[in-house]
């Protein structure tokens, strides 16, 4: 008893401090901005007119979605168990380790400690996803949609806590993670294979009527994930899900009862495991304080990995253009699994599936399925992908000082930056679309056709791509250089209505900058389409509005790289970030 609420103090006290903290970080300029947006953009979209009628799903909806739910909670479970390569630990600061390892307390008060640090997290994160997702869920109302959410996550929490005392106890039986992860993919290959097996025996195949729209997909999957035996695979899964989409209160009081005793029997998993977890915990606890000091000090790089030898992308000549070096050396950070041989295999396995699923005219439903996910997935790829590397252009920060010392010129060093993440980006387009057609194209039946329209696309894709995503790039290296203190971590672990500002701000320069960069572009490429159309027909016509619009994209991204080479060669980030 004493040691609970000695638990109870530690966690209160540390929470207070964190929000005092957070509240006094507000008279900085940064951080009183982002919070100012940050405020707005949840009072707007979550909390305006939150009294009145919030909408939701009928029956047809929710029982739709249920299983896509399930689905997507057991590939997570799955992760959870197949990536992980540490040993198992409680995430306990330095000070929380000093604390508690040393005081006259059992493994099971540890593992208390991390699940009563861990509810504070969950019930935070409930009260946010509820106002989120104030729309679908629960018919019980807002308490329905909280408590289904504390019960998703706090059943995720406790499994993968679970298993990774689990991991730890069959890693010291002889059973690493290759051997670990080699049963687990070989299982539920086998598993999957099983299911497809059957469900191919109990279902028609999909018809035109199954691939006519989004919905028409999602309705024939549905049937695939509520037909036996996929059915009891999802069901533990769908237990977990149910009380969140519950349609009525009773439905909803229903299903909370097997969730509930999910979570215990978890529990129970969990408090009676005997697993030596002080020593990896221990490391744990000094890995994250080296981030944290280093975030502090502006050392964004990870400095607790060690360096592993890799062996290069290309042969790097002696001499030539430091555009070169640096994509050498940024597909060299980036590993192995960004190789030219592992994309040719890739595309090869794609070829041949789906030519062994065009063989058959029954399944040109299927094919079309196929099509249309790699063309939608092309435009996502094209708009989003290249926000997830603004942290690579981050690091330029850090570096800035080293890099200056080169004999390069400002631009050089910008479109090095660039390059990388520009090349891959090219080749997953080409690769999307190389589904898009051999999914879509797949029904058409006319071999020349198809291999025009792909080198047509081939082209316009390699015209289109890289100053497009470059320009959108430039948004997140601009940022580092106008707005280092904005780039920087903050001194505070953690997020925040601030730093949700933030990002905003950001996604709002991101918006800006695409639309500025593509109305030009779209208009010099229609013109050209529609003089080519009218002189050489539709594939010319295509070429020459990419040409066009790729041009174009190439004088806006080409101005925008000597604009930040200009200001580059003039940063000092001793005058940027006071210390």
């Amino acid at each position: 008893m004493n040691a609970a609420r000695a638990l109870l103090y530690l966690y209160g006290m540390t929470l207070w401090g964190s929000l005092r903290e957070r509240v006094r970080r507000l008279r900085q300029p940064k951080y009183l901005v982002g919070a100012i947006a940050g405020g707005a953009y949840i009072y707007y979209f979550m909390l305006r007119n939150y009294g009145g009628r919030a909408g939701g799903w009928d029956g047809s909806d929710r029982e739709s979605f249920i299983p896509l739910a399930a689905l997507l909670l057991a590939g997570a479970i799955f992760l959870g168990w197949i990536l992980p390569n540490r040993r198992a630990a409680l995430q306990f600061s330095e000070a929380g380790i000093a604390f508690l390892f040393p005081a006259p307390v059992t493994r099971r008060t540890l593992i208390h400690a991390q699940l009563l640090r861990s509810q504070i997290a969950i019930l935070f994160s409930s009260v946010f996803l509820t106002f989120v997702f104030r729309r679908t869920g629960a018919g019980a109302g807002v308490a329905g949609r909280a408590i289904g959410w504390w019960v998703i996550l706090s059943t995720l929490n406790l499994h993968l806590l679970g298993a990774s005392f689990l991991r730890e106890r069959l890693t010291e039986h002889g059973l690493n993670p290759v051997r670990r992860r080699l049963l687990l993919g070989g299982g539920l290959a086998a598993l999957v294979a099983g299911c497809w097996l059957v469900v191919r025996r109990t279902l028609p195949p999909p018809t035109d009527a199954d691939a006519a729209s989004l919905g028409a997909m999602l309705g024939y999957g549905r049937q695939i994930l509520t037909t036996p035996p996929v059915s009891w695979v999802l069901a533990p899964f769908v237990v977990v899900v149910h009380p969140y989409l519950a349609a009525t209160p009773a439905d909803f009081l229903g299903a909370l009862w097997p969730a509930l005793l999910l979570i215990g029997v978890h529990y129970l998993w969990v408090a009676r495991s005997d697993v030596a977890f002080e020593e990896a915990s221990v490391e744990l606890a000094a890995r994250r304080a080296a981030r944290i000091a280093a975030a502090r000090s502006g050392r964004w790089h990870r400095e607790d990995r060690p360096a592993k030898a890799r062996r290069e992308p290309f042969a790097l000549a002696a001499r030539g253009a430091a555009a070169v070096a640096f994509l050498w050396r940024g597909l060299l950070a980036l590993g192995p699994a960004y190789r030219l041989r592992y994309y040719v295999l890739g595309c090869a396995v794609a070829v041949a599936g789906l030519g062994w699923l065009g063989a058959d005219s029954a399944r040109e439903p299927t094919l079309r399925i196929i099509g249309s996910i790699g063309a939608g997935l092309s435009v996502w790829a094209a708009l989003f992908i290249p926000m997830l590397f603004r942290r690579d252009l981050q690091l330029a920060l850090d570096q800035a000082d080293i890099i200056k010392a080169y004999p390069l010129e400002g631009w050089q060093v910008v479109l090095g930056a660039l390059l990388t993440p520009m090349t891959v980006l090219m080749f997953l387009e080409w690769f999307l679309l190389l589904v898009a057609l051999g999914g879509l194209g797949g029904a058409v039946h006319h071999p020349l056709l198809v291999a025009a329209t792909g080198a047509t696309g081939a082209i316009a894709v390699a015209l289109l791509v890289p100053p497009l995503c470059g320009l959108m790039l430039c948004i997140p290296f601009a940022g580092v250089l106008y707005f280092p203190a904005w780039a920087r971590p903050g001194n505070v672990p953690g997020g925040g209505i601030e730093l949700l500002g933030q990002r905003l701000i950001f996604l709002l320069g991101y918006v800006v900058v695409l639309v500025a960069a593509v109305l030009p572009a779209g208009a010099a490429g229609a013109a050209a389409w529609l003089i080519g159309n009218w002189l050489a027909g539709p594939f010319a016509a295509a070429l020459a509005g990419a040409a066009a619009a790729g041009i174009l994209l190439a004088l806006e991204l080409g101005a925008a790289v000597f604009w930040l080479g200009w200001r580059f060669e003039r940063f000092d980030l001793s005058t940027e970030l006071p210390r």
